[in-house]
């Protein structure tokens, strides 16, 4: 007798591994993606927003002037000088040795001609160590106020340790900015005006529904703009 031929019960090796078993999950995908596309707009342009805001004069001034434990080590002086400060980049290697690098960058001012700043730190396991500092080239007018305050205040205090390279507690200060106000500045930040019109980027009121950011199944919902700070600093 002819052997009759089976009937097909289902997928084939080549097809559980193909199509047959994805057309649900792929069609979910192209359904996706219009959603994924309004939303990676919206990161995108969030994401200049925030880049617009970091390099806007007196930013930076106003996130360490109300940051909690920086807010106690600075000086009316120290805050107008800090209105001149423009950036602020933080950068970080790990190889051969753990490395902090944090850059100031400055708009002409009557205090001092630097441009930038760059203070580097070794990292270990408990605390940062100076290994690096940019000398300071006073203005003529004020060096000899500079160096009054750098003698007459022994104490921590952001001119000491903007100031002076193996100052004594200078590690906290670096500390605070690499670890928080660099990777958390919209936390800090305090818009001048009224709270009716709080509706842009502000420390707490601000919230993004980032709905769908990664394609297919899995989605990325209620992420606060404290998360999408840091999502930003790791790009």
């Amino acid at each position: 007798c002819a052997l009759r031929a089976r009937r097909p019960t289902g997928c084939g090796e080549g097809q559980r591994q193909g199509s047959c078993g994805e057309g649900p999950a792929a069609q979910a995908v192209v359904e996706l993606e219009p959603v994924n596309a309004r939303a990676r707009k919206a990161f995108s342009q969030q994401r200049e927003k925030m880049e617009r805001r970091r390099n806007m004069p007196g930013f930076w001034a106003n996130v360490i002037a109300n940051h909690p434990q920086m807010s106690a080590l600075i000086t009316d002086q120290d805050e107008d000088m800090l209105s001149y400060m423009i950036n602020l980049e933080v950068k970080e290697a790990k190889h051969p040795v753990h490395l902090c690098q944090i850059m100031l960058f400055f708009r002409s001012n009557p205090y001092f001609q630097n441009k930038v700043i760059t203070k580097e730190y070794l990292v270990n396991v408990t605390e940062y160590r100076a290994s690096h500092s940019t000398p300071i080239q006073w203005c003529q007018d004020y060096e000899v106020e500079a160096y009054r305050r750098r003698h007459n205040n022994s104490g921590l205090n952001f001119f000491n340790w903007f100031s002076d390279h193996n100052f004594a507690g200078s590690n906290r200060i670096a500390e605070i900015l690499c670890k928080d106000l660099w990777r958390n500045p919209l936390q800090y930040y305090r818009r001048m005006k009224p709270p009716e019109e709080e509706t842009e980027i502000s420390g707490e009121a601000y919230s993004w529904n980032w709905s769908c950011l990664i394609p297919g199944i899995r989605v990325l919902t209620h992420l606060s703009i404290q998360g999408a700070w840091r999502l930003i600093s790791e790009m």
